[in-house]
C-alpha cells in the first residue's frame, strides 16, 4: 500500500533533508521486514509554510496521510498546532508527527486534542534520527492498516466540512454523480452525494467491486444477477448495468448467491 506524506518545516532546506530520510527510512523498513514490503510512501508536498499546506488541503481531498510538521513555524502567525489541527479537521485519520527541537509547545497539542503519534527531536544524532523514523513510519502504517480494517465496518466521507458515515452493510452501490467531481451513494437508508472518483473508492475499500468505469457496488447487497442483460438489483429495486469484461466476476457473484439459497 502506498502512503502519502506530507512535509512542512519553514527552513526549504530542512524540509528538503527529511522528505529525504524519510523515503530512506521507508526502504528500510520495507527491506528489514517482509511484513511493510508493500508499504511505500509518496511524497505528496513538501512545504514551508502553514498556507501551502492548507491550501494543498483545500485543493486535494487527502486522507489517511502522514503529517510531518515542524511545530514552530517562523513564517506566518500560525504555529504548526494550528497547522496539526487544520489537518485533524480535513483528514480525521491523520498521522500526524512532530518533529522539531523545541518542547514548549507539547502541552498545547495534549490541550488540543491534536492527538500526534510522535515527537522527533531535530537534533538526535543521524542513526538515532533514522532509527526513530523507521519506528515512526512502521506505528503510522500500523494505525492506517488497523483504521482500513475498521472502516470496512462503516464507510465515511465529508459533505462540506462534516463527515459523515454509514454501515458498510447498508451501502448499495456508488456511482458518478451527475454533477463533476461528485459521486451518487445509494444506501438502505438514503442516498447522499460528495466529492470524490469512482477509481479512488474502488482502490480504498475492499468492500467495494468496481462494475464500470462509473460504478462500484457493494456485492453482499445485490438480490439477483442478470447476465443476458449485464445488469444486477438491488433490494430497493434499483438496476446497476456492469460491464462487458467484468461479466466472469458477476457471474461467480451470482453462483454464490445460489449456492447460499441451496
Amino acid at each position: 500500500m502506498e502512503y502519502k506524506v506530507i512535509v512542512c518545516d519553514d527552513d526549504a532546506s530542512l524540509a528538503e533533508s527529511l522528505a529525504q530520510r524519510i523515503v530512506y527510512a521507508s526502504e528500510n523498513l520495507s527491506d528489514d521486514n517482509e511484513n511493510y514490503r508493500q508499504s511505500k510512501v509518496e511524497l505528496a508536498l513538501v512545504a514551508n509554510s502553514f498556507e501551502e499546506v492548507a491550501g494543498y488541503l483545500v485543493a486535494n481531498e487527502t486522507t489517511n496521510a502522514l503529517y510531518f510538521l515542524d511545530i514552530e513555524l517562523n513564517k506566518g502567525i500560525n504555529t504548526g498546532v494550528d497547522l496539526a489541527e487544520f489537518v485533524r479537521s480535513r483528514d480525521p485519520n491523520a498521522q500526524i508527527i512532530f518533529v522539531t527541537a523545541y518542547d514548549k509547545y507539547a502541552p498545547l497539542t495534549y490541550r488540543r486534542r491534536i492527538g500526534a503519534i510522535d515527537y522527533i527531536n531535530k537534533e538526535l544524532p543521524s542513526a538515532a534520527f533514522m532509527q526513530r523514523l523507521k519506528e515512526t513510519l512502521q506505528a503510522a502504517f500500523d494505525n492506517l492498516d488497523l483504521l482500513s480494517h475498521v472502516n470496512h465496518q462503516y464507510f465515511s466521507y465529508k459533505c462540506g466540512r462534516h463527515l459523515q458515515r454509514v454501515r458498510a452493510s447498508e451501502i448499495y452501490y456508488i456511482e458518478n454523480s451527475t454533477m463533476q467531481h461528485k459521486v451518487h451513494l445509494v444506501a438502505a437508508n438514503g442516498d447522499s452525494e460528495f466529492k470524490n472518483n469512482i477509481s479512488k473508492l474502488d482502490e480504498e475499500n475492499d468492500f467495494l467491486l468496481k462494475v464500470s468505469q462509473s460504478c462500484v457496488i457493494n456485492p453482499d447487497n445485490v438480490v439477483s444477477v442478470d447476465l443476458a442483460k449485464r445488469y444486477v438489483t438491488f433490494p430497493n429495486g434499483d438496476i446497476v448495468y456492469f460491464s462487458r469484461d467484468k461479466k466472469k466476476q458477476i457471474a461467480a457473484l451470482g453462483e454464490k448467491q445460489n449456492q447460499s439459497k441451496n
